[in-house]
């Protein structure tokens, strides 16, 4: 048995035969031609590129009846990759110039524009390079006669193991046969990552040498929270993921028969609200048959990742109207784009900066590009009329910062005149920032709610980057630091009657909720995959003893609260043998 450290991307956990997969086409042999064969060279290229331009559209309308339209768009930006100007220019004049068969010709075109991306600087770059990718298999593919990739029949169950997993390959993953997959390459925000959350199935990203690492055909053990991977697994690792599906299993079935809608408190019947992080609103729905009580945090990007142009204000009305609609009877809080980090949209022209998630980004991003902006706030101010919208903004550092938003809402409803819906849209903030905890009783005054962002919060707390798997073990959100800072804004958000609540990872993971109940909180926003378990595992504490427990504790690190909690979740019942995955031993 050996383990393996990568970026948790997408959550839950999976145990599955190791298929390894070479989806990137073999190098392409240099071949050169005669003048007089030059004309039919371009043709084939123009006949490949045709042929990618009309399976990507396939693909495209495959996958919006199978995701929707948000996770289909991602194949617009492969088929403007394919249209590119710049990349079709360079490989003709290989070909007529340099005298290059149109494999060679295209193959070094895409090389020179990978190294443009890469010269960039750019965060975004990551993504487009799958993407890239993508584009450079399909048209060699026709080239030079080569098969799709294709994941091999039969019934038992596979993680993929790649250097990258290409979105048109992720699109038509069976989740019945491929139940996770793990990458050298890619970040959490990638198309095939978003399309593994659609699917349910945990992904780890950012795995050095993970081909290496993981042989074909052994058996792993995969966590798409933590990102932590068994190779091989002992017999106790798998029986206690066994007994984690049958409970998981029957949690679900417990629900179903007590109804979803029913509220969740804890068994000293204090009341615990579970809501949903959702990142496209088609995904609202489930959130509600899951029994979530609203959405906690709905994430606005999809309406900018991978697009050419700014979305325009009538397309992210009806995006929001459609969520808003889905919970007429709950909260939806939309959270403005958090752009920046990891996420940058292909219309803007983003500086190079050596750290990204400590420069230009999210609200900063937004109120330095007013027209963008406003453009959302018009649109959240006109869902609002249909149901209980709130705004929420992200990595807040000042008060001017939400002073100015506010500004602005006051100019989108003095603009929409008597078309304004009746009362101001409730505005937030996030608490991820050192800044926003030191300055919240400042803050209080100026916002309607909060809510506790513990993935950067920890980050910028810690000096870790949450993105380098190999400072996985560093990121702990219950290190005692942050435990101080969560007990800060409590008692903040309780002097100035301030509704908190929590929307980062920690609240999905089982002892970071009982570890956070304890601390006083009672709202949480958690992901879809993991929402299911967390209701129970609420129902299975008693907050009184939480508290006296958390309160009396000083844990030297993380590890001794994971311990001492995951113990308590042991011997009641609600984790029964499981001590050690808990404590994440």
């Amino acid at each position: 048995m050996s383990t393996v450290e990568g970026i948790g991307a997408a959550p839950g956990r999976a145990l599955g035969r190791v298929h390894r997969l070479e989806a990137e086409a073999a190098p392409v042999p240099h071949r050169t031609i005669a003048p007089e064969e030059v004309e039919a060279e371009v043709r084939r290229f123009e006949q490949a590129r045709a042929a990618a331009r009309e399976r990507l559209e396939a693909l495209k309308t495959e996958t919006g009846d199978r995701f929707g339209p948000y996770d289909a768009g991602m194949f617009e930006a492969q088929m403007l990759m394919v249209d590119d100007p710049m990349i079709e220019e360079g490989t003709l004049a290989y070909i007529r110039e340099n005298y290059l068969a149109a494999e060679r010709a295209f193959d070094l075109q895409m090389l020179e524009h990978r190294v443009r991306l890469l010269d960039s600087g750019k965060t975004m770059e990551i993504d487009r390079l799958s993407d890239l990718h993508d584009v450079r298999h399909r048209v060699l593919s026709t080239l030079l006669d080569l098969p799709e990739p294709e994941i091999p029949e039969g019934d038992e169950p596979l993680i993929l193991v790649a250097r990258d997993l290409p979105p048109s390959l992720a699109a038509r993953l069976d989740a019945a046969r491929v139940v996770g997959f793990v990458t050298e390459r890619g970040s959490r925000a990638g198309h095939s990552v978003l399309i593994a959350k659609s699917l349910g199935i945990p992904a780890v990203v950012g795995v050095t040498a993970a081909l290496e690492a993981l042989p074909h055909g052994c058996r792993a053990l995969i966590d798409g929270r933590t990102g932590r991977i068994v190779c091989d697994p002992d017999e106790p690792e798998i029986e206690a993921f066994r007994r984690g599906v049958v409970r998981l299993e029957a949690r679900r079935e417990r629900l179903v028969e007590a109804s979803p809608e029913r509220p969740t408190r804890t068994a000293d019947e204090v009341e615990v609200t579970i809501q949903a992080n959702v990142d496209r609103p088609d995904e609202v729905a489930r959130a509600r048959t899951l029994g979530a009580a609203g959405v906690g945090l709905f994430r606005s990007e999809f309406l900018v990742i991978g697009h050419r142009e700014i979305p325009s204000e009538a397309e992210q009305y009806e995006a929001y109207r459609m969520a808003v609609e889905a919970f007429p009877d709950r909260e939806v809080v939309l959270r403005t784009f958090d752009l920046g980090g990891d996420k940058f949209p292909m219309f803007l022209e983003m500086p190079r900066e050596e750290n990204p998630y400590l420069g230009w980004r999210a609200i900063r991003v937004c109120l330095d590009l007013p027209d963008l902006f406003l453009n959302q706030l018009r649109a959240a101010v006109r869902a609002s009329a249909h149901g209980d919208l709130k705004i929420l903004i992200p990595f807040v550092t000042s008060v001017d910062e939400i002073e100015r938003t506010r500004a602005l809402i006051g100019r989108v409803y003095d603009e929409l005149g008597e078309a304004a819906p009746a009362g101001r849209v409730p505005l937030g903030i996030m608490v991820e920032t050192p800044a926003a905890v030191e300055l919240l009783d400042r803050i209080a005054p100026h916002v309607d709610f909060v809510s506790l962002g513990t993935n950067d919060l920890t980050q910028y707390v810690l000096a870790v980057d949450r993105g380098n798997a190999k400072l996985a073990a560093v990121f702990e959100p219950l290190h005692p630091a942050l435990l101080a800072q969560y007990r800060r804004i409590v008692r903040a958000c309780r002097t100035h009657d301030l509704p908190v609540g929590v929307c980062g990872e920690l609240a999905g993971d089982p002892v970071g909720l009982a570890v956070l109940i304890g601390l006083g909180f009672r709202r949480f926003s958690i992901s879809l995959s993991t929402l299911t378990e967390q209701r129970e595992v609420a129902r299975g504490v008693v907050a009184a003893e939480l508290r006296k427990l958390v309160d009396g504790a000083d844990w030297e690190d993380g590890a001794a609260c994971r311990a001492e909690v995951a113990a308590y979740l042991e011997d009641r019942g609600v984790f029964e043998g499981d001590a050690a995955r808990l404590s994440g031993e």
